[in-house]
């Protein structure tokens, strides 16, 4: 909805949050038209069913579920320090024992 007076928009409020005009009523059909602009709308379309329409299918199952991911690779890291374990049997950055995955 735009302002009686300034065109400054709305929101639909019944004073100008810019000149603080107090707003006439609008219907719904020319909330977005400035003062002065004519519908494009008429009572006629807006009062209506809505007939012909093509409707979207409904659908009557839910999909099935998708599959899990794939498992992402173990990593190993140091139980002292958290850096990143390698293939060994100590890490890399403390030399602490590290714990083999069963």
């Amino acid at each position: 909805m735009f302002c009686d007076q300034c065109h400054w928009y709305t929101a639909g409020k019944k004073i100008c949050p810019h000149c603080g005009a107090e707003q006439s009523p609008k219907k719904a059909k020319d909330m977005f038209n400035l003062p002065g602009d004519k519908s494009v709308l008429d009572d006629k379309f807006m009062d209506a069913p809505l007939t012909g329409a093509p409707m979207p299918a409904i659908r009557t199952s839910a999909p099935p579920p998708a599959p899990p991911p794939p498992p992402l690779p173990q990593a190993n890291f140091c139980g002292r320090c958290g850096a990143r374990a390698n293939a060994g049997r100590f890490c890399s950055r403390c030399g602490a024992q590290l714990i083999q995955p069963k």
